[in-house]
C-alpha cells in the first residue's frame, strides 16, 4: 500500500516534492523519485510485499517505469507463468510482475490481474503513459488535465499543492451532504477527476486521456448452469477461495472481528479451511451507549474459532473525531463508520501490517433491510392502513437506539408513493432537500467530467433496477457507489493515515458477477419486519459457527455519533449557523431547521454530521465564499 504523485509533461522537482508531500503519509517505509523531461513520478511506500530495497519504486524494468498502489493477489502464479517463458525478476515485490506483464500482453494486462490496485505506467520507447484502477475502486486515483500537462495522484490533496488552477466543485458538496459522498468521476475541484473503478486510460504527452473500461458488468439474463444444490457449494468454494487469496503478505495480518456474519465468516475460513493463525481485533468506545458495543459477540466469536483476539478500547471525543476525520479526507465521506475504522486501524497498527475487513458482504449478500423494503415496496403500496400508521410513527418519532426501527419503518412507508428507484433514493439519502433549499443564491453547476462509470452505463439506478430486478439492480448500485465511493474510500483514507494495509476479502470480481444474477431469494427473503437477510451467506457461515451466533439481529459498524450530537455538538452547530455554515454556502435556516428537527425526536445526525464534518473540511482547506 503507497502512495504516489506523477505528471506527464512538464514539471520540476519542487513541484513533484511539494505534491509528493501529500502522499507520504500513505508509504512510511520508503521514498524514491524519476525524473525526465517527458515523465516524472514521486513514490512513498508501505512494504507489504517483497519488502526489501529491491521492491523500492518507481521500478524501471527495460524502458518501462512503474509506480502502483496495492496489492496484486495472484502475482505469484502471474510470476510463475512469466518465469515459465524466461522472465528473469530482479525483486520479490508483486509490483514486478505489472511491467513484465505489459511488455508481453499490452493492454490487456489488466484482466489478468486480481487484486487492489491503482497503477500508472509509463512507456518510454512508445511514449505512451497507462494508467488503471481495480475493479471496485479500493485504490484512489485522481487525474488532473490542464495546459498540456497530465498529473496522477493517489490523493486528490496533491493538486492543491502543485501548479494547477482549481476551482472548487459545488456538485460534490451536494452529493456528500445529501448521499455522504461524492460519486466518481467526482471530486472536490472541477478540473480533477478519479478514474472510475474498472477502466484503464491511455495518453501521450499534450494529448488528452483516453479511457477504456476492461470490467463489465455481466449480461442480466445470464444462464446459471447449477442446480439449486450445487448453489451453497460453489458460492462457498469462491469464497474460500477470494478469502484465502487476500493473505498473502510478508509482514503481520490480522482480521478486523465485529461478531458479524461477514467478518467472523472470514477468521472462520482462515481458521478451517486455510488452516492459519489469526489475529483479529475489534474496538470498543469507552462511555458510548451499550448497543454501540460489539466486543461482546466479536469475543464469542473469537472464543468458539479460537483466534488470537483483542479488544481495543478508545476513548473518541466528539471534537478530536471531528477532527482527525476531517484531517484523514482529501475528498470527505460523511459516513459515520469511518470513525471507527480510523480507530482500529490506529490501535491495529502496533500489531500488524495488514488488516482484513468484511466490507462488501453486505451489498453481495443482501445484509440491508432497505432490500427486503424493495421486495415488499409493490405488494404493500396499497395498504389501507399505511397513512395511520405513519401518522402514528411521525408522532412517536426516532428511537434512540443504533438500530432505529421506528424511523426505519416511517422512510419505508413514505417510500410507498414513488417508484422503487425514487424510494430507493430516499431511504439512502441522509436528506431530500432542494439545492435551492440548502444553499445560498449560487447554481448548481453540471459536472463537466465526460467520463461514465458503471452504472451510468447500464442507465442509472433506474435502468439497473429494469435489467436486474429491484433488489439485485440497487444491490449492483450500492457495489458501484456505497462501496466504492463510500465503503472503500473511508476503509482506504482512514487505514492510510494510520500506515495500515486494509484488504476486502468477500470483493472479488467473478464472486460478484455471480451474485448480480442470482435470483433475489438467495439473499433476501420474508416479511419487512422479519429481516431474513443474507441467506445464503448466513447458510455457508454455519458451516464455521452456531446458529445462533449467525442468527442474531444485524448491527452496524458505526460511532455514537447520535449519541454526541445530543450531548457534545449543540455549541458547534449554534456556531456554525452564527459563522455562516460551510463559509457562506449553505443557508442557516436549512442547518437551524435540521437542529430543531432533531431536538424534538428526528434522527437528523446524518445530515448534521455531514454539515459538520463538510464544515471543518472547509476550514482545513481553505474555502471561502
Amino acid at each position: 500500500m503507497c502512495g504516489f504523485v506523477s505528471i506527464l509533461g512538464k514539471t520540476d522537482a519542487v513541484e513533484l516534492k511539494a505534491m509528493a508531500a501529500a502522499v507520504a503519509a500513505r508509504g512510511p517505509d520508503g521514498q524514491g523519485d524519476f525524473f525526465s523531461s517527458e515523465f516524472s513520478a514521486i513514490h512513498h511506500r508501505l512494504a507489504i510485499i517483497g519488502p526489501d530495497e529491491r521492491g523500492n519504486q518507481p521500478m524501471q524494468i527495460d524502458d518501462v517505469v512503474v509506480v502502483f498502489n496495492g496489492c496484486i493477489y495472484n502475482y505469484k502464479a502471474l510470476r510463475d507463468k512469466l518465469e515459465a517463458d524466461g522472465v528473469t525478476f530482479q525483486s520479490d515485490s508483486d509490483t514486478e510482475v505489472i511491467p513484465h506483464l505489459y511488455r508481453r500482453f499490452g493492454l490487456g494486462l489488466f484482466n489478468l490481474l486480481e487484486g487492489m490496485f491503482s497503477i500508472v505506467l509509463w512507456d518510454k520507447r512508445e511514449q505512451i503513459c497507462l494508467v488503471a484502477r481495480d475493479v471496485f475502486g479500493e485504490k484512489p486515483l485522481f487525474v488532473c488535465e490542464q495546459d498540456g500537462r497530465l498529473g496522477f495522484a493517489s490523493s486528490q490533496n496533491a493538486f492543491e499543492k502543485g501548479k494547477w488552477s482549481l476551482t472548487p466543485n459545488l456538485s460534490s458538496v451536494y452529493q456528500i451532504l445529501t448521499r455522504m459522498r461524492a460519486e466518481a468521476p467526482q471530486t472536490m475541484y472541477e478540473e480533477v477527476s478519479q478514474l472510475p473503478a474498472g477502466c484503464y486510460a491511455i495518453a501521450k504527452a499534450g494529448q488528452p486521456l483516453q479511457i477504456r473500461r476492461y470490467f463489465f458488468l455481466p449480461e442480466p439474463d445470464q444462464p446459471l448452469d447449477l442446480t439449486a444444490d450445487e448453489i451453497k457449494p460453489e458460492v462457498k468454494s469462491m469464497l474460500i477461495k477470494s478469502i484465502t487469496s487476500k493473505t498473502v503478505s510478508d509482514k503481520p495480518l490480522g482480521v478486523f472481528l465485529s461478531g458479524g456474519v461477514d467478518s467472523s465468516l472470514i477468521a472462520g475460513v482462515l481458521k478451517q479451511d486455510a488452516e492459519q493463525d489469526v489475529h483479529s481485533f475489534c474496538v470498543r468506545f469507552l462511555d458510548a451507549p451499550k448497543d454501540y458495543d460489539e466486543s461482546v459477540y466479536a469475543s464469542q466469536v473469537a472464543d468458539h474459532l479460537g483466534t488470537q483476539h483483542q479488544t481495543l478500547e478508545v476513548n473518541a471525543t466528539a471534537h478530536q473525531a471531528l477532527d482527525d476525520l476531517a484531517a484523514a479526507f482529501d475528498v470527505p465521506v460523511t459516513n459515520s463508520a469511518a470513525l471507527p475504522t480510523y480507530l482500529i486501524s490506529r490501535e491495529a497498527k502496533q500489531y500488524v501490517d495488514v488488516a482484513l475487513s468484511g466490507v462488501g458482504g453486505d451489498e453481495l449478500f443482501g445484509g440491508y433491510p432497505r432490500y427486503l423494503g424493495l421486495k415488499w415496496h409493490e405488494k404493500l403500496q396499497g395498504l389501507p392502513a399505511r397513512s395511520v400508521a405513519l401518522k402514528l410513527l411521525e408522532s412517536l418519532g426516532d428511537s434512540a437506539s443504533s438500530r432505529n426501527l421506528r424511523g426505519r419503518l416511517r422512510r419505508f412507508l413514505q417510500g410507498l408513493n414513488d417508484k422503487p428507484d425514487h424510494a430507493y433514493r430516499r431511504w439512502t439519502s441522509t436528506t431530500d432537500a432542494a439545492w435551492s433549499d440548502m444553499f445560498h443564491g449560487m447554481q448548481l453547476s453540471q459536472p463537466k467530467h465526460a467520463w461514465q462509470n458503471a452504472s451510468q452505463i447500464a442507465g442509472g439506478l433506474q435502468g439497473l433496477m429494469q435489467s436486474y430486478g429491484v433488489v439485485n439492480g440497487a444491490m449492483i448500485d450500492d457495489v458501484i457507489h456505497y462501496v466504492g465511493d463510500d465503503l472503500l474510500a473511508v476503509g482506504d483514507r482512514m487505514s492510510m493515515a494510520n500506515g495500515l494495509e486494509l484488504r476486502a476479502p468477500l470483493l472479488d470480481a467473478g464472486l460478484f458477477s455471480f451474485m448480480a444474477t442470482l435470483d433475489d431469494s438467495w439473499k433476501v427473503a420474508g416479511l419487512p419486519w422479519q429481516e431474513n437477510l443474507k441467506v445464503l451467506l448466513k447458510e455457508i457461515t454455519c458451516d464455521y459457527l452456531p446458529k445462533d451466533m449467525v442468527y442474531r439481529p444485524k448491527q452496524g459498524f458505526m460511532a455514537p455519533i447520535k449519541h454526541w450530537m445530543k450531548a457534545d455538538f449543540e455549541d458547534d452547530i449554534q456556531t456554525m449557523i452564527a459563522d455562516k455554515p460551510l463559509s457562506g454556502l449553505v443557508r442557516e435556516s436549512f442547518v437551524q431547521e435540521q437542529w430543531e428537527r432533531h431536538q424534538k425526536g428526528e434522527d437528523k445526525s446524518d445530515i448534521l454530521w455531514g454539515l459538520l464534518l463538510m464544515n471543518r473540511w472547509m476550514q482545513q482547506h481553505g474555502w471561502q465564499f
